[in-house]
């Protein structure tokens, strides 16, 4: 008989065992499993592993509980002619470490039908086995092997789950991952074992045995529910020296070989859950129901009768025998099989095995299994207890829901109380305030229950609805402000702020990996609460800041109100209504500060100045200090690249000081009567192994004086920021003079000496360093030239820069557009990269190849670099290409590069189960060209991908759950930043991740809805 494809005499080990693999390698099969949430403590991912049919007229395949998953799962399983059916979950036992997956036979086109016979008799010490799976991820790979033992107590894995109350078997097989749920075949093609484990590091692997297995797949054959009865214990074989010394007798020994001549041990009580307060560690079991019981398959045999009722057992506890009746529970029951989703936190009933884990009862508290913005910003970590909200336990999804539903929207900050104890049963509690649900979900939906039943496969979403307590007026307490110390801080302390910025990881766009930050900020206007800060205190509007002002004195709410598109800055906005009743019940000390705004104000090095801010503790101090330098970054010393397009510092001149006050968070420079020369701002920096840090400068006054005078005198003007779109990097006059083609302008030349001699620095020249593609600039400057003047200006800084082009802005004089400016909603043009094309030009004189010339250049207007939408689909975050991408892109690139950019996946989606990367332009979504975010929606809707309604209703529901099992798939295209397309096809999955288009709206608040409904 002719051997099927990959199995050859050489992998199989002989002719005789090539027949027996050739011949059920049909019925093995390769699974992709993605656990769509995180669950107990298997988290949001996708997985490989190894199955086998066990009926081929019903669709079973046999494989393991920890392949199958323990929560919400979409699994595909690939056979023998690499044709892909799905699968879903039809039984997973609750303790023993197997379940069973479904697929439809009929559609199987390619594949020969096979099936495995399952022979649990067959597992002896000296039997030579194969293990036919997909060892380490790679399809169909043979192990030879030969049965060691069978009576090892179940391996330790180290983890929550453990298997418990069975024998497994041992082999020096090598398994590795991916071969977890292959069979363990004997020579007459039989599985006689499951394989389940390995030891890392050695050739150990560990089969359990198929007894229970087998008890499972004939009632599942029969279409009964599979009752599993526990009495809260978990049993160990130990041989009989060793329960003597715990208290075994002599005679009992005896009466036990009597029975079983060929037996070496008992059952021992390890381990007991809170609840069972009848048996105790130690205890020896001798009878089950009035008959010897000594191995596993017996015990659960009696308990599985006896689910609901109770069981007799006589023990002997240290020497004296007892007779003992204790009751069974329903396993299925004690496994989570609901969960609550409370924005982006996942929180599920404790379960079995986290309880009989950490030792603690089963009615504990909800177990977090996956921290999103409320528990994580909390200082929460995975596998913590919700135990409490406010005074009402919570010790099941039904009590957390309900104890929510009773607490006001906008209160939860300060009434959800909630106490936690770690899964290893360290005990710790604290009140949190997870301030996310008072502003509404900004990257969540609200909350949400998702429940499957015991006897079901599919699970069902249930939305709860809102809080039904009247919304109740915002307020904030006040504490002490300093009476005492130095007379400067006192005068600084109503002017200053710390802030504190929170946001969910997977909707970071421009934070840092962690998703918070802790900064200082300064009142520039105290009647509209306008405070600036600097962007790692404020990255980004999607999230949530805490302002804390007047050194302390009172925390508001705010957001961010504008992101400065080219350097480190941001304004942050206090919520009005929080600080009008401030200001109503107490007279909080709240003034704007005073800059000093001229260029000719900048620090110079060697200006002595004064620091006033706040160390990383919060306590406001000041403090003299000195400049060392003032010097714009450039060559090996310019702003590091980040390894992920983010924001980046360039053409900006930084302040260092020669005695950086330690421990400082972030503050001002300012002269003896309080005038502030420049902010001390934190700068993200990426490190070499690409962990984040910051790094203090200083920023002049000088920069955002411009913006302050908006803020402060021209409230209703649109902010606009004007650029050439370039970078550019400071030269010495003298290097540029030896490498110059020609002679260097003798009138330009000596006006940048008087320039910077007069802020005491040697002479330099501003150089053409990188164009934004598509920019401004972009085919009339060249890097390398030499920049002389703009609009007539001599440029010898950064700041030149800045000032000639804000000069030439406020000359052209735009027409007052009411609002503060967030960037338009993209409209497929790259190009302005998020600004718009201004209506006048500057001429820029440069130096370049030995010759003056004159370029006119329309600058790019830009507004506030921030996201203002975004799109969930199928687990992609897509957000609008932000210029920092462009910035990373060669030009053949960003010409090519869409306006929709992935920004993120979600873990456990379709996406992430298909292997698609981050970071790349998407653009083809069904076959439709994608300019906008508008695009993705409108796609969705034309291709009726999951339609609802009327069709007399032009409203399209992209949330609606189609009856049809088969999940729909779509066909995408994108390009990476390197230029190269790739077209893949995902499978939607509206019930787990739905469409959801996140935006901002007035008042700076962002709003989570459902595109249809």
């Amino acid at each position: 008989r002719r051997l099927a494809d990959s199995v050859i005499l050489d992998s199989a080990g002989s002719g005789e065992w090539a027949e027996v693999i050739s011949h059920l390698k049909p019925a093995i099969v390769s699974l992709r499993v993605t656990c769509v949430r995180s669950f107990e403590e298997d988290p949001a991912a996708t997985v490989q592993g190894t199955g086998f049919v066990v009926d081929k007229s019903r669709g079973l395949i046999l494989t393991n509980r920890h392949v199958a998953g323990v929560g919400p799962v979409r699994a595909v399983a690939i056979f023998d002619k690499h044709e892909e059916q799905e699968v879903e979950v039809l039984y997973r036992d609750p303790v023993h470490d197997f379940g069973f997956l479904r697929y439809d036979p009929s559609k199987l086109r390619l594949t020969r039908s096979e099936e495995v016979r399952l022979d649990p008799a067959g597992l002896k010490v000296g039997t030579e086995i194969r293990v036919v799976g997909n060892d380490a991820g790679e399809k169909l790979q043979i192990l030879a092997g030969t049965i060691a033992r069978v009576d090892r107590n179940v391996p330790e894995l180290g983890s929550i789950y453990n298997d418990e109350n069975t024998f497994y078997a041992g082999a020096g097989a090598g398994t590795s991952g991916g071969s977890s749920g292959s069979p363990v075949l004997n020579k007459e093609g039989h599985a006689i074992a499951l394989n389940a484990a390995g030891l890392e590091g050695a050739a150990s692997a560990y089969f359990l045995p198929l007894e229970r297995v087998q008890y499972s797949l004939e009632l599942l054959q029969a279409g009964q529910p599979v009752p599993r009865g526990t009495c809260l214990a978990a049993f160990l074989f130990k041989p009989f020296d060793e329960l003597i010394h715990v208290g075994l007798l002599r005679r009992h020994e005896q009466e036990i070989l009597s029975v079983h001549p060929n037996v070496t041990g008992m059952l021992i009580v390890d381990s007991v859950l809170c609840e069972q307060q009848i048996l105790k560690p130690g205890d020896i079991l001798l009878r089950l129901e009035g008959d010897v019981c000594i191995e596993f398959v017996g015990l659960e045999a009696v308990l599985d009768m006896r689910v609901g009722g109770f069981v007799q057992m006589l023990v002997c506890r240290a020497g004296v025998e007892l007779t003992v009746q204790t009751s069974v529970a329903d396993l299925h029951a004690l496994i989570p099989r609901s969960f609550v989703e409370l924005g982006l936190d996942l929180l599920h009933s404790i379960g079995y095995h986290a309880a009989r884990r950490a030792h603690l009862p089963l009615d504990s508290g909800m177990y977090l299994a996956r921290t999103g913005f409320v528990f994580e910003s909390a200082g929460c970590g995975r596998a913590s207890l919700v135990c409490t909200v406010g005074k009402t336990k919570t010790p099941t999804a039904d009590d957390l829901c309900e104890a929510l539903a009773h607490i006001q929207e906008d209160n939860i900050s300060q009434s959800l109380g909630t106490s936690f104890r770690t899964s290893a049963g360290t005990g710790m509690s604290g009140q949190v305030m997870p301030r996310w649900l008072v502003h509404g979900p900004r990257c969540g939906c609200g909350l949400v229950a998702r429940v499957a039943p015991v006897a079901g496969r599919r699970w069902v979403a249930r939305d709860l609805p809102a809080p039904d307590v009247a919304a109740q007026a915002p307020s904030a307490g006040l504490a002490g402000t300093l009476i005492g110390g130095d007379p400067l801080v006192r005068r600084l302390q109503a002017s200053l702020a710390t802030l504190r910025f929170r946001t969910d990881r997977r909707f970071c766009t421009q934070a840092n990996y962690h998703g918070c930050a802790d900064g200082v900020g300064l009142l520039v206007d105290a009647d509209r609460g306008l405070v600036l800060t600097d962007r790692h205190s404020a990255p980004q509007s999607l999230g949530d800041v805490e302002v804390t002002l007047a050194g302390g004195a009172a925390t508001v709410d705010g957001d961010v109100a504008f992101i400065h598109p080219l350097h480190n800055l941001a304004v942050v906005r206090c919520d009005l209504k929080a600080l009008a009743a401030l200001k109503r019940e107490n007279d909080l000390p709240l003034k704007a500060a005073t800059f000093a705004k001229e260029a000719t104000n900048s620090p110079r090095p060697g200006d002595e100045l004064h620091f006033v801010g706040f160390d990383n503790q919060g306590n406001l101090f000041g403090t003299q200090v000195s400049v060392s330098a003032v010097y714009l970054p450039s060559g090996r010393d310019e702003f590091p690249m980040w390894d992920m397009p983010r924001f980046r510092e360039r053409n900006l001149e930084i302040i260092v000081l020669a005695d950086t006050p330690e421990d400082a968070r972030g503050g001002v420079l300012c002269d003896r009567s309080g005038t502030v020369r420049a902010l001390f701002a934190a700068f993200d920096w990426p490190g070499p192994n690409r962990e984040e840090s910051t790094e203090a400068y200083g920023i002049s006054a000088a920069v955002f004086s411009d913006l302050v005078d908006s803020l402060q005198q021209r409230a209703g003007e649109l902010l606009q920021v004007p650029s050439l779109d370039v970078e550019v990097a400071s030269v010495d006059m003298s290097t540029l003079a030896r490498g110059a083609a020609g002679s260097l302008p003798r009138a330009w030349l000596q006006a940048v000496g008087r320039k910077c001699g007069r802020q005491g620095q040697v002479a330099r020249a501003m150089r053409v360093h990188r164009i934004l593609p598509t920019g401004a600039s972009d085919g009339s400057l060249r890097p390398g030239d030499v920049l002389l003047s703009i609009a007539g200006c001599t440029i010898s800084s950064a700041l030149d820069m800045d000032l000639a082009l804000l000069a030439q802005l406020n000359l052209a004089k735009p027409p007052t557009q009411k609002g503060v400016r967030k960037r338009p909603a993209g409209n497929g043009n790259v190009g302005t990269s998020g600004g718009q094309q201004s209506a006048f030009k500057v001429m820029v004189k440069v130096f370049r190849d030995g010759e003056e010339l004159c370029v006119g250049i329309a600058p790019a207007l830009l507004g506030s670099e921030d996201d203002s939408r975004l799109i969930i689909w199928a687990g992609l975050v897509l957000r609008r290409t932000p210029r920092c991408i462009l910035e990373r892109c060669d030009q053949t690139v960003a010409h090519l590069a869409g306006d929709v950019f992935v920004q993120n996946l979600l873990s456990g989606s379709p996406a992430e189960a298909r292997g698609i990367a981050p970071h790349c332009f998407f653009m083809e979504l069904l076959g439709q060209p994608i300019s906008t975010l508008d695009d993705v929606l409108a796609a969705l809707q034309s291709q009726q991908e999951i339609s609802h309604g009327s069709a007399s209703s032009s409203s399209v529901n992209l949330q609606h759950v189609s009856t049809d099992p088969e999940r729909s798939w779509a066909r995408i295209r994108v390009v990476d930043l390197h230029g190269q397309e790739h077209v893949c096809a995902l499978q939607c999955d509206s019930l787990f991740f739905p469409t959801l288009d996140l935006h901002r709206v007035e008042g700076g608040r962002w709003r989570c809805v459902q595109p249809g409904c």
